[in-house]
């Protein structure tokens, strides 16, 4: 029994890409790939990721050392070098072991494209926290003038998670860390939003992880601080437009995609649709609802 190639056992395409032989540099070729140094090639200060975890770099070093780095690293001319587009993590984890040239893709992009390319792989992977996405958000609409709505399209998400991840850029610089860091969820930090008065803010964010509170704790100890009663809860099953339209927003801002909602006012009965971008976008959705279930 012949003993298998494990670059054959990655099929075809990828075995080639890991050869150096004719066959396989034309098939570089064909897909735009290039061999490019290593000290060629530099970060990107428009990096929307900002932190890198080093185990987690080291864990796919050991991955490229024992199959190749099978996604190349997508990069930009720049003077005499390149600056990365795509794909920091894989040129680090290459640095990582020492290789000298790696396999890149060149495109010519602008700065707005970049980012949003940049911006895009990086959610598919779900390598931002909110903050970071809603700095790259305000850059969109400050630095290329475009409107919510177009970011939206552009990265797939609903406007209402545009408009939500750019207010949480108001929040006092240790709140916005304790969302970053995972300390507080934006469910929690979101209801902040409705105080003014930066010292409070503060304040509730020191009681809020004491006490463990949940975002809904979080609302009414908002409400209290403001002097305002508790809402009652409605007894009506008829909904207005207006409440269908507030319930799908909500919606909109837990689930962090689009969602339409169909409601038939003389029978009550209705859809709700929810939308996804990906496959990623699929899974990530599944895991929220089945964790919520109960």
């Amino acid at each position: 029994m012949t003993k298998k190639d494990p670059k054959r056992a990655l099929g075809r395409g990828l075995g080639n890409l890991l050869e150096s032989t004719p066959e396989a540099k034309a098939e570089r070729a064909n897909l735009g790939i290039v061999e490019i140094e290593t000290e060629k090639i530099r970060a990107s200060e428009d990096n929307p990721r900002k932190k890198f975890d080093k185990t987690a770099i080291e864990e796919l070093a050991a991955t490229i050392k024992t199959h190749g780095l099978l996604q190349p690293v997508l990069v930009q001319t720049e003077g005499t070098g390149y600056v990365v587009i795509s794909g920091e993590r894989r040129l680090r984890a290459c640095r990582l072991l020492g290789l000298e040239r790696i396999p890149c893709i060149v495109k010519n992009l602008n700065k707005e494209e970049q980012l949003a390319v940049s911006l895009i792989e990086n959610i598919q992977r779900e390598q931002l926290d909110a903050i970071e996405e809603g700095d790259v958000y305000r850059r969109l609409v400050e630095q290329y003038s475009l409107t919510q709505e177009q970011v939206a399209e552009k990265v797939g998400k609903n406007r209402a998670t545009i408009a939500n991840r750019i207010r949480l850029l108001q929040l006092p610089e240790p709140i916005q860390t304790a969302i970053a860091d995972g300390r507080l969820t934006e469910g929690q930090a979101r209801p902040l939003l409705s105080l003014k008065n930066e010292a409070l803010q503060l304040k509730l964010l020191r009681e809020i992880l004491t006490n463990s509170m949940n975002s809904r704790e979080v609302e009414e100890l908002v409400r209290k601080q403001k002097g305002e009663k508790k809402k009652p809860s409605s007894t009506k099953t008829a909904k207005s437009d207006v409440d269908i339209t507030e319930i799908a927003r909500s919606m909109e801002s837990a689930l962090d995609t689009r969602v339409k909602i169909q409601h038939n006012h003389a029978s009550g009965a209705g859809k709700i649709i929810v939308e996804y971008f990906s496959i990623d976008d699929f899974e990530r959705l599944r895991k929220f609802i089945m964790s919520h279930k109960n």
